[in-house]
């Protein structure tokens, strides 16, 4: 592979990985401002705020509590990266920046959806902090099936609500809402997993985690980084891909080794592609082409 092209592919790669920051960046920036009543007195850590608590180890997990009509989703757990993965998933995912100031701490997993539901937008940020506190501005409006809910009152942050445990629920206060109803629901509830089930019961858990419905080359596309067995490894998923993408991966499969991969694999089920690739340096990996 010519040099000018691997800086095509991996420049094509850090775009792909940064969309669902755009939106994000968007909302946050353009929320009306709400006005709200007196700022509750703030402490560093008050326990009794600390109420929701869900499994949060993975973007199967993330989805299982998103309301139905997610277009993307994001999962970083930089708690079980190696430091080297954990730099690169900090530099191209700016977000996680911006999530440390809006938690007042430090960011150790992370969630974020976009979600359309007919001509309705919203955003479901879910993450983990290290160490725990509520060191920031909020008003407790309410609470929900036992659970506070927080308004934030920073600039740009302002009319958000917040509920705080395992993981934080940061959204609209509808998204948050429906986030509870689907926790706290006797019956078996449609989540935006539903849609994303087929793929990820065909991928292992990443660390490093993103899926989508809005690509051009097939109706879904999955990617997860992880370790394994001492090289790093990464699984693509496509459903009802192109056929030209299906001839690139045999293409791409022939000289993989040239490239500085170990490992290159090609598997279909159904309508499904899944393509793992592995290497002991994580650059290989990285730059390897994924569409």
């Amino acid at each position: 592979m010519k040099q000018q092209d691997a800086n095509k592919l991996m420049a094509f790669f850090l775009a792909f990985i940064m969309l669902g920051s755009v939106f994000f960046y968007f909302v946050f920036q353009n929320i009306p401002n709400q006005q709200t009543g007196d700022q509750t007195p703030q402490v560093k850590y008050d326990p009794d705020l600390w109420t929701f608590s869900q499994p949060f180890y993975s973007i199967s997990d993330g989805l299982n509590i998103t309301p139905p009509g997610a277009l993307n989703a994001d999962f970083v757990d930089l708690e079980s990266m190696t430091p080297q993965m954990a730099e690169w998933a900090k530099s191209v995912k700016p977000i996680l920046a911006e999530v440390d100031s809006i938690y007042n701490s430090n960011t150790t997993k992370m969630f974020y959806s976009d979600i359309k539901n007919g001509s309705n937008r919203s955003f479901l940020l879910l993450g983990t902090m290290y160490p725990m506190k509520n060191d920031f501005q909020y008003v407790m409006v309410d609470s929900y099936y036992g659970n506070p809910l927080l308004i934030r009152q920073e600039n740009g942050l302002q009319g958000f609500y917040m509920v705080l445990g395992t993981p934080i629920i940061l959204a609209p206060q509808q998204t948050v809402i429906n986030v509870i109803d689907i926790t706290t629901s006797l019956n078996q509830t449609v989540t935006s997993y539903n849609k994303y089930r087929g793929m990820l019961s065909k991928v292992p858990e990443a660390p490093f985690q993103t899926i989508s419905a809005n690509v051009s080359f097939a109706k879904q596309f999955y990617m997860g980084i992880r370790m394994n067995n001492g090289s790093y490894e990464r699984t693509t998923g496509y459903l009802d891909a192109n056929s030209t993408i299906l001839k690139k991966f045999e293409q791409l499969k022939t000289n993989s080794t040239q490239r500085g991969l170990s490992r290159y694999d090609i598997k279909t089920s159904g309508n499904y592609t899944i393509v793992q690739v592995s290497s002991k340096d994580m650059l290989p990996v990285l730059m390897e082409e994924a569409n």
